[in-house]
């Protein structure tokens, strides 16, 4: 009896390790911090002012004029790189292309707005001055004003640079890197950052009346239809006719009247309201099938993918841990049950006794 007890309770302290060494190890993983590397080479030199990070988090950044070292990043960060980083010479020969991962061709170009995902070496990729052409890099909003003064670089007909969006607050650009093929006319070499406002999401209290409604994010507004104006539905006093906020009038049962054209607006689920989809990437300009202020399914941020992994780790905590009281909780039971058929056992022998 005192044996099984003895192995019931190691079983239910392994266990018990097994799964607080499993919680230590996904808290570091989720905890630990990459570095980036950037190095000029010797063509130029490098400087902190055209690299940035974005997502917060207690990241350092170092440089000695050779390379700009960042620590401390997490999942959560972005790093972004400008060709402005690089300094050369007057008379070099040399112009700067972008960035490359270490060990790859020179004439390769990476993204230069990448999220975080392990340590990473970058280096300068440089072109030898041929027929140079000048090339604009935009950020603006839908109205075609500045949100940022334009930027302007050079590089080799026929390169394919890529370019890196410049944060906004408030507003989201339709790409994280812009890309296209640079031609002999600098004003066909032009990359356009679209940005659209971030939605503000406005959360009414349940119970108060005149509850601002929550925006519908990706819903632009309504055209007016053909023949509204001279349409109208009666209603009772009591229920007023809310305005839609285009000029058309709904109903109380929330369905636009029809306009007479045979089409009829269709009332959206809030439920099933589309969501403006994240950033792409990085986006190719030379596509003509692709709108440059459209927005491409896939990244969702990285903020998103850092909350995802966070949560599957939570999740393998929870398991173990929920399995582990389930193995404590069997141990207990075992043993209580044991225990009390030995205790039975060992009464029967002195009963039969006291009889005699």
């Amino acid at each position: 009896m005192r044996r099984a007890a003895r192995i019931l309770s190691l079983l239910t302290a392994a266990v018990w390790m097994f799964s607080s060494l499993l919680t230590v190890c996904a808290t570091e993983k989720m905890s630990y911090t990459y570095t980036v590397t950037f190095s000029a080479g010797s063509q130029g030199v490098i400087s902190s002012d055209g690299i940035s990070v974005d997502g917060g988090g207690s990241h350092e950044i170092t440089c000695d004029g050779q390379h700009v070292v960042i620590t401390g990043l997490t999942v959560e960060n972005s790093v972004r790189f400008l060709n402005s980083a690089v300094t050369l010479e007057e008379d070099s020969k040399y112009y700067v292309k972008g960035v490359r991962m270490g060990g790859r061709d020179n004439s390769t170009v990476d993204l230069s707005y990448f999220r975080v995902e392990r340590d990473e070496d970058y280096v300068v990729a440089y072109g030898i001055r041929g027929n140079l052409v000048q090339y604009t890099v935009y950020y603006q909003d839908e109205a075609g004003n500045d949100l940022y003064p334009p930027q302007t670089y050079y590089g080799n007909v026929g390169d394919r640079p890529v370019v890196a969006y410049l944060y906004v607050e408030g507003y989201q650009p339709q790409a994280y890197n812009l890309t296209r093929t640079l031609q002999e006319d600098a004003g066909s070499n032009v990359f356009i950052f679209v940005y659209t406002p971030i939605p503000v999401v406005t959360v009414p209290v349940p119970g108060t009346p005149g509850a601002t409604p929550v925006p519908s994010p990706g819903i632009p507004a309504a055209t007016p239809l053909p023949g509204d104006s001279q349409q109208e539905v009666p209603v009772p006093e009591e229920d007023a006719q809310q305005e839609a906020g285009d000029g058309q009038t709904q109903a109380p049962d929330g369905n636009v009247p029809d306009s007479g054209d045979g089409q009829e607006e269709q009332e959206i689920p809030d439920n099933e309201i589309p969501q403006n989809e994240g950033p792409a990437d990085v986006l190719d300009l030379d596509d003509n099938e692709t709108p440059l202020g459209a927005y491409e399914p896939g990244d969702e941020g990285t903020i998103a993918a850092a909350n995802r992994e966070k949560f599957r780790y939570a999740l393998l905590a929870g398991g173990i841990g929920l399995a582990a009281l389930i193995a404590l909780a069997a141990g207990v039971y075992t043993y209580r049950k044991m225990h009390k058929a030995g205790t039975g056992r060992t009464e029967k022998p002195g009963d039969r006794e006291s009889e005699k």
